[in-house]
């Protein structure tokens, strides 16, 4: 606790948010999920905070600049298509189109019958409408059709003082469509922190990316990693979904580290103390969900709420020194998640 007033965004009035905020501002409809609305509701306090930080990819220019903590006009990130062509010369991406027909996607799938391609929107945030390439997608006016890479799913965290230097952190690996949390096909479901194989590739990427990107605070960065190949698949200029791991498995507050590499003030990274595991369930089918009692369990919803079909029920978080007894932890929790829904 740093002892500031927080007023934080959510989609969802979570119960044990109130623990850590003193306001939280939940839009009245989220039937679309959309970051304008979270941007709106923001908007409506905006001359109430003296600092704003983001941990979401919204559109940082609809606030005031000088009360920003972090990076500021972020379109070249992003963007997934502008951040392919600014980065696809110097390292390994996977081969990214953008088209607006999906007849023309068709036709790159079928000269291509070795590989296989996903459809994502050109912006776009915790894996949400990224789907396996499908004529029955549903798409937008533009869209990307990507080369699907196979390999662990990574993310790096790292601080990028004002001259865009990086104290790196970590690696996690991250759990992205797992059947068994109830997800679909790339939604993100969390974080096993810190990821085993790391590698100094995943280093010294991200820190020649913060450097190209110019970016300033808490960061970080998503990559496929196969075997000694590493591909970089998108840029998160904010404070990431994995904190909560890197906090437990560092013992260390992001959110100050976050705020003194933002002003300069150097941080010392602390030896990694174990591991932690991250894990969000979705709702299967529709159904309300008691979990007062289920320990590890955060990001709950008030028990009389009705959870629709592929709604976040709520973050499971263990740490241990052995990774085995905090996947096996964790396990035991997702599933009591599960036998409380009705």
């Amino acid at each position: 606790m740093l002892g500031y007033t927080v007023y934080a965004t959510s989609f969802y009035d979570v119960t044990d948010a109130y623990e850590f905020v003193d306001k939280l501002l939940v839009p009245s409809d989220i039937n679309d999920f959309s970051l304008k609305s979270l941007e709106d509701i923001a908007l409506d306090y905006v001359d109430d905070v003296d600092y704003i930080i983001f941990t979401s990819d919204v559109d940082t220019t609809r606030f005031p600049k000088s009360k920003v903590i972090g990076n500021y006009n972020t379109d070249l990130v992003n963007n997934k298509f502008k951040l392919y062509k600014f980065l696809h010369k110097n390292f390994l991406l996977p081969k990214t189109y953008k088209l607006n027909d999906m007849d023309e996607a068709q036709e790159i799938v079928l000269n291509n019958p070795n590989k296989k391609y996903v459809i994502k929107p050109v912006y776009g945030t915790g894996g949400l409408n990224i789907h396996w390439f499908s004529r029955d997608v549903y798409v937008d006016d533009e869209f990307l059709l990507q080369e699907y890479v196979y390999g662990d799913s990574v993310s790096s965290s790292f601080l990028s003082y004002p001259n865009h230097e990086i104290e790196f952190i970590t690696s996690s690996e991250q759990i992205i469509g797992s059947k068994m949390l109830g997800a679909r096909d790339f939604t993100y479901c969390g974080n096993i922190t810190p990821y085993i194989n790391s590698s100094s590739k995943i280093k010294n990427i991200s820190a020649k990316i913060s450097r190209m990107c110019k970016l300033v605070g808490s960061n970080g960065i998503d990559f496929v990693v196969d075997n000694n190949k590493v591909y970089v698949l998108e840029v998160n200029p904010r404070i990431q979904g994995s904190f909560e791991c890197v906090e437990r498995s560092f013992n260390m507050n992001l959110a100050k580290a976050h705020m003194d590499i933002y002003n300069n003030i150097p941080v010392n990274i602390p030896k990694v103390k174990q591991f932690c595991v991250k894990l969000i369930a979705y709702a299967r089918n529709k159904g309300m969900c008691n979990l007062e009692n289920i320990p590890y369990v955060y990001d709950k919803s008030d028990c009389s709420y009705i959870f629709r079909k592929g709604e976040p029920i709520a973050t499971i978080i263990v740490s241990d020194r052995i990774l085995e007894n905090a996947m096996s932890k964790a396990e035991r929790i997702r599933k009591s998640v599960y036998n409380s829904f009705i």
